[in-house]
């Protein structure tokens, strides 16, 4: 099924990742006229070879025999990559039981990672705590400055190490060290889970993860209920992450990190430093944080 804006949405999306989504529409769409459509489509992005060499080891058989054991038949498909109303589903099935009672199915589409959701720090941590941390950021970006220069020299090459810096490492423990601090006090904790694991999903969904050489489904997606809230831990994991427990059981963790880096090339109009003529402001340390349910 196409909706008016589906073909230009195939032709001109950018966003990471939407290659398999699209590469995975096209093979669950029935034979015909709307198929044909939808390859011109593809025909017309630039990364049209990467689209067609996902299309060319991905086969629709998997997903077919999961909603046969169900008794339920494939009828037709939407691309959905941009609508927030059928919850993480980026592409959504429209299937008919033998009786014909027809129903909708979601597929969630990865690739490489099991992110479920962007999060924002501040459903973790307090604003009197952002704020604490904030001056602190201050002194952690002069012991960033004074690291990167003895390490890589010149500030042209700190924006192209990969590997976090003891200063990054130790100002993420902070934050960490909040969020553990604030967690028995979040007050919506139940709403902050549901979201986390997508249980307020208004359909049914399931995941399909692409990885290096093939892909895998789970037709039943671990989903967390509101009265399991308040048995839920959180403690620290590795360098960055916080990781998330029931009954002492690993069942997510959180990535907590800077959004473009600890410093970045500054786009205000007065910067927050400069650093051998180069203008830069603060990281984003709360804005955008990984959450990725356990295997």
């Amino acid at each position: 099924m196409l909706y008016p804006y589906t073909l230009n949405e195939i032709q001109t999306n950018e966003n990471p990742g939407v290659e398999y989504e699209i590469a995975l529409f096209y093979v669950l769409c029935p034979k015909g006229h709307e198929k044909t459509q939808i390859m011109n489509a593809i025909n017309q992005r630039g990364d049209k070879n990467k689209v067609l060499s996902i299309i060319n080891r991905t086969t629709s058989k998997e997903i077919l025999n999961l909603l046969g054991k169900r008794g339920l038949n494939l009828v037709d498909c939407s691309f959905e990559t941009q609508n927030d109303n059928v919850g993480p589903a980026d592409i959504v099935l429209n299937v008919e039981d033998k009786a014909g009672k027809p129903t909708k199915i979601g597929i969630s589409i990865k690739y490489a990672n099991t992110c479920t959701l962007n999060v924002t720090g501040k459903r973790f941590i307090t604003d009197a705590q952002i704020s604490n941390l904030r001056q602190k950021l201050v002194e952690y970006t002069d012991k960033y400055v004074q690291e990167m220069t003895l390490k890589h020299g010149v500030v042209e090459n700190w924006f192209r190490k990969r590997k976090p810096s003891q200063a990054t490492d130790e100002f993420i423990d902070l934050v960490r060290d909040a969020v553990i601090e604030n967690w028995p006090r979040i007050t919506d904790k139940e709403q902050l889970l549901e979201d986390l694991y997508q249980s307020g999903s208004p359909i049914e969904y399931w995941i399909f993860k692409y990885t290096n050489k093939s892909y895998e489904i789970n037709d039943n997606p671990f989903h967390v209920s509101r009265e399991l809230a308040e048995r839920i831990e959180v403690r620290k994991m590795d360098t960055s992450y916080v990781a998330f427990y029931l009954d002492d059981k690993r069942i997510g963790h959180m990535q907590v990190k800077f959004n473009n880096g600890f410093v970045e090339k500054c786009k205000k109009q007065k910067p927050d430093l400069v650093v051998e003529g180069t203008r830069m402001s603060y990281g984003q340390p709360f804005s955008s944080w990984n959450f990725s349910i356990e295997q």
